[in-house]
């Protein structure tokens, strides 16, 4: 119901024709792991599945760079989800990648919020500023719905070239920045394995 509520959503004119992800995208809601992104890239929408553009991989290396068994790929240790859930292009090329505007971002801010109430995740990992603060806002307005609930948000810079200065200012390198990824994923693995000493 909600994934088929987002998608036939056609609230932004400006998103016309609405790429979105198809249901198999989102991954493993039963971990209880959210990742959310700013919104699908082009590469990630032509080929339907999350994370897999330039940005993406470099999140991708770092999971496989765990090397688990039953974790292998985002899909088996996240449920994921974007900000904004359509594509944004920019009209004269469709292939292209742009920032979602803020009337976008505000007509998709209930989706996420709803995902949260639905979700109730015990982890978020949000990738951009624009992911960080979204997220903290959603949690605010789904709380009030449910009983208390504080799940852990664990935020890092998006990983797109283009942003390596912000990423810079954190870690010593783009490598230093994949391996707190990996090291980050080993925890949240741990984590379920604590949980379930079989899994």
């Amino acid at each position: 119901m909600l994934q088929g509520d987002i998608a036939s959503c056609t609230s932004c004119s400006s998103m016309k024709p609405w790429r979105q992800f198809g249901q198999e995208a989102y991954g493993n809601a039963a971990t209880g792991y959210l990742l959310v992104g700013e919104a699908p890239g082009y590469v990630s929408w032509r080929n339907r599945r999350r994370f897999t553009g330039p940005a993406g991989m470099l999140i991708r290396r770092a999971l496989w760079q765990v090397g688990h068994p039953r974790y292998q790929d985002l899909e088996d240790l996240f449920y994921m989800t974007d900000v904004v859930k359509c594509h944004p292009a920019a009209p004269a090329n469709p292939s292209s990648n742009r920032s979602p505007r803020r009337a976008e971002v505000e007509s998709c801010s209930e989706h996420l919020a709803r995902e949260l109430r639905v979700l109730r995740p015990s982890v978020i990992v949000t990738f951009g500023k624009m992911a960080a603060e979204q997220v903290g806002r959603a949690v605010a307005h789904a709380s009030p719905w449910q009983p208390p609930w504080r799940p852990t948000i664990l935020t890092f810079p998006h990983p797109s070239p283009r942003n390596q200065v912000t990423i810079l200012k954190t870690y010593p390198s783009l490598r230093a920045f994949e391996e707190a990824l990996a090291q980050t994923f080993r925890r949240l693995i741990a984590g379920l394995e604590a949980q379930s000493p079989h899994a």
